[in-house]
C-alpha cells in the first residue's frame, strides 16, 4: 500500500507510535492528560497522535491528505478519520487538538475561528518557539508544506486571545 501513497517528507510517517520522533509523540502525551470528551484532531496527520487520543474519548481525526488519512486508517485504529480542511465545520467537540499545524498556515485567522466554533471545552495547540527554533525560510523551501512563521510565546499568546481563546499554559519548545 505505501508504494502507492505520496509520502510528504515534512511530515511524521510511522506504522506505530515507537516510529514516531519523540517530540511530536511527546505533544500528545501532555496533550492526553488534558483531552476529554469528544476530541477533535486537526490536521491529525498520518494517526498516530489520534489514536494516543482515544483514551481519553471519542476522536475524530480530520487531515486534508488523502494519504495520510489512508496510512491513518491502515495503521491507526480507534478514530474516525476525515479527509478534509480543518477550516470546515466538523462539529462541536468538548477538545479540540491541534499540535504543529498553525505554523503552515499563511493565514491562520480562519482555521482558528473554526477551532473557535468547534470548542466547546479545551483548545489544546502548539507552535513551534521562535526563542528556541527561530524561523528561516530557507529550511521549509522543499516541504509540500511549509512553515511560513514561528511564534514568541507572546505572539502566540496573543493570536489566541484574538480569537477568544483564554487559558492556556507554556511548556518546553512548544506553547499550550
Amino acid at each position: 500500500m505505501t508504494s502507492s501513497l505520496k509520502l510528504d517528507q515534512s511530515r511524521q510517517w510511522g506504522e506505530t507510535i515507537s516510529d514516531i520522533t519523540m517530540d511530536h509523540s511527546m505533544r500528545y502525551l501532555l496533550a492526553s492528560i488534558y483531552a476529554k470528551g469528544r476530541i477533535l484532531d486537526a490536521a491529525c496527520g498520518c494517526g498516530y497522535g489520534s489514536a494516543f487520543l482515544t483514551n481519553k474519548g471519542t476522536v475524530t481525526g480530520v487531515d486534508k491528505s488523502k494519504d495520510a488519512i489512508s496510512w491513518a486508517e491502515r495503521y491507526f485504529h480507534g478514530p474516525h478519520y476525515v479527509c478534509g480542511d480543518i477550516e470546515d465545520s466538523h462539529g462541536q467537540y468538548e477538545t479540540v487538538v491541534s499540535l504543529e499545524t498553525i505554523e503552515h498556515l499563511k493565514d491562520p485567522s480562519k482555521a482558528l475561528q473554526a477551532f473557535r466554533r468547534a470548542c466547546i471545552g479545551r483548545f489544546i495547540a502548539s507552535v513551534p518557539n521562535e526563542e528556541v527554533y527561530p524561523f528561516k525560510a530557507e529550511n521549509f523551501a522543499k516541504d509540500e508544506s511549509p512553515h511560513f512563521r514561528h511564534y514568541t510565546p507572546e505572539e502566540f499568546d496573543g493570536l489566541l486571545k484574538s480569537h477568544g481563546f483564554t487559558r492556556w499554559l507554556a511548556k518546553g519548545r512548544s506553547y499550550w
